[in-house]
């Protein structure tokens, strides 16, 4: 098996040499074009001379608005607040700041609370321990604070257990806080659950994608908005592109301008 994953790996870093060597890569997909495929390199090429005049290209509209903060307070912190927050950078197309710092002797919500006073973020999911008497999750939608109790989680053989749980009570948080509910997908996150043994019974530990969609949704009204890659066209005519910086861009916005000049009684149609 090691010789033949070595003369795959071989095989596949002299496939993307002779890729470069090639000289072209696609101004559409962003990929350099490959030999031996379905179609010719002049008929990549006339295929993207054809995109970028109707297009303009494609340009990257930057995420803006306040991030979410999933933040570990307990005595000891864990690497599950990293990986929770890289699979909602992963579903959201959004950042995420993840702090590790313990709450000292303030209350799990009074913390929770400085941190929303802070730096004023999208939303605060915050992990703490010690506190008997808190119960597993705790959800304050109003304040976009949600916080998990790590010591109602533990127990059992397995010692990895209560970080699944954690992870998945931190999706449960970000997800009512994000104005999903319970779902009604068998396999979501967002299941009603009333033990640890339904919870550890679930084997899909994340926010289904109809769902984080759903989410998505809920956060614009907070001035969220998620990076994208678009063509220069809809910018255009979306009003916000920057001003041309080569021949096909400054035809599209020569193009568009004088369109929206006719106004809408010359026929001007715009796709949704």
């Amino acid at each position: 098996m090691r010789g033949f994953g070595g003369t795959a790996a071989v095989a596949f870093a002299l496939a993307a040499a002779c890729a470069f060597a090639e000289g072209y890569v696609s101004p559409v997909t962003g990929q350099p074009f490959r030999e031996g495929g379905k179609y010719t390199l002049e008929q990549i090429k006339a295929r993207d001379a054809r995109v970028m005049e109707k297009t303009g290209g494609f340009i990257v509209r930057e995420a803006k608005g306040p991030l979410a903060v999933i933040v570990d307070a307990r005595a000891k912190a864990r690497a599950t607040v990293d990986e929770v927050a890289r699979l909602y950078r992963l579903g959201t197309r959004l950042d995420c700041a993840v702090e590790k710092r313990p709450r000292g002797g303030a209350g799990p919500l009074a913390f929770a609370q400085s941190l929303m006073a802070e730096g004023s973020p999208l939303l605060v999911a915050a992990v703490v321990d010690g506190d008997d008497a808190l119960p597993a999750l705790s959800v304050f939608p109003e304040e976009r604070i949600g916080i998990v109790n790590a010591d109602r989680l533990a127990g059992g053989s397995d010692p990895s257990a209560r970080e699944m749980r954690v992870a998945k009570e931190l999706w449960r948080a970000i997800g009512f806080i994000g104005g999903i509910g319970f779902s009604a997908q068998e396999n979501d996150v967002m299941q009603p659950y009333y033990t640890v043994a339904e919870l550890d019974a679930n084997r899909h530990p994340y926010i289904q994608p109809m769902n984080m969609a759903k989410m998505q949704r809920m956060w614009r009204r907070f001035g969220v908005q998620k990076a994208a890659r678009i063509p220069y066209r809809t910018a255009c005519l979306e009003g916000w592109a920057p001003p041309p910086t080569n021949d096909v861009q400054r035809a599209v916005w020569e193009k568009v301008h004088s369109e929206k000049e006719r106004g809408p009684s010359h026929g001007l149609k715009i796709s949704p």
